[in-house]
């Protein structure tokens, strides 16, 4: 088991909190062309909020947006073009390209797992290294997680699943839940969620993989690689989601669905029956768009 420390330190690693870096180092790093004259910047914030030491991104093409902020450097799109006296970054994927460049130059890094002093991590849980447990979060015995994983506030992860046998007489009975959660690498749970340990085998969520808070996996439910899953949505036992899906607000998937590579899942969705690759579903129950009759 990983030795991790009980710390509300922050215990990072980064290079000077206001060291600025040069509209040319970040066009360099993007491999991006830069407009306007060489600027200097320590940090970034929102195009609205932004000031003269500041990195902003843009995704309009209305080049206004880029002329009313304050921003020392703007990363925008190439339809933007140049404008007088202001420092631009074209990149076709602004938003993108900001967080890589917070990541490299002004986000700090994590030197070393930390889990809260309220959070309970049991005897026999696997944590990896980097990783961050927040404060009374739950970490049963049953659960592993990988490096680079962040476990939000309140969320509980390896509990018993919501699984029972009806008996002749009418009587449920709770079915022993012996399973493991497994949890890989660069893994963010969001606050307040929940993810319960399989029957038997494991319940997964795959490298990269984004959840947001209030979110719940039952279980032998397993999501695939870098996919997203916003706020309040729950995934029924034995459910599979494949890589790069993205899961709007709200959404209820069935038990034992099969959702497949790169499909999208829009908001308020009841997935009742297995979605394919590479489509959108919308609506209860969940259809594809343009499969709804028009009466």
């Amino acid at each position: 088991m990983t030795r991790y420390t009980h710390s509300t330190a922050t215990n990072r690693t980064s290079a000077p909190e206001n060291d600025p870096v040069a509209s040319t180092t970040i066009a360099d790093f993007l491999d991006a062309e830069v407009t306007g004259p060489e600027t200097t910047v320590t940090g970034v914030d929102a195009l609205d909020g932004a000031g003269a030491d500041d990195l902003a991104f843009c995704t309009y093409d209305d080049p206004e947006h880029v002329r009313t902020s304050d921003a020392g450097i703007v990363i925008c799109s190439p339809t933007v073009g140049s404008l007088p006296e202001r420092t631009l970054i074209h990149a076709e994927r602004p938003k993108a390209a900001l967080v890589r460049v917070d990541d490299e130059f002004f986000r700090p890094g994590v030197a070393e797992t930390v889990v809260h002093p309220t959070a309970v991590v049991e005897d026999g849980a696997t944590i990896g290294e980097r990783c961050r447990i927040g404060a009374h979060a739950y970490v049963a015995s049953c659960v592993t997680i990988g490096d680079d994983c962040r476990v939000g506030q309140g969320t509980a992860l390896g509990g018993i699943g919501f699984g029972f046998a009806r008996m002749d007489d009418g009587e449920l009975r709770r079915q022993r839940h012996t399973g493991r959660v497994v949890i890989e690498n660069d893994v963010e749970i969001g606050a307040n969620s929940s993810i319960d340990r399989a029957v038997f085998d494991e319940t997964i969520v795959r490298r990269g993989t984004k959840l947001s808070g209030n979110v719940h996996l039952a279980h032998q439910a397993e999501l695939g690689e870098d996919t997203t899953v916003a706020y309040g949505s729950g995934f029924s036992g034995g459910v599979r989601v494949g890589d790069r899906v993205t899961v709007h607000p709200h959404v209820s998937v069935a038990t034992d669905v099969v959702i497949g590579d790169d499909a999208e899942i829009g908001m308020n969705a009841a997935v009742l029956d297995d979605v394919t690759a590479e489509t959108t579903v919308v609506g209860s129950p969940a259809a594809p768009i343009g499969g709804h009759d028009d009466d």
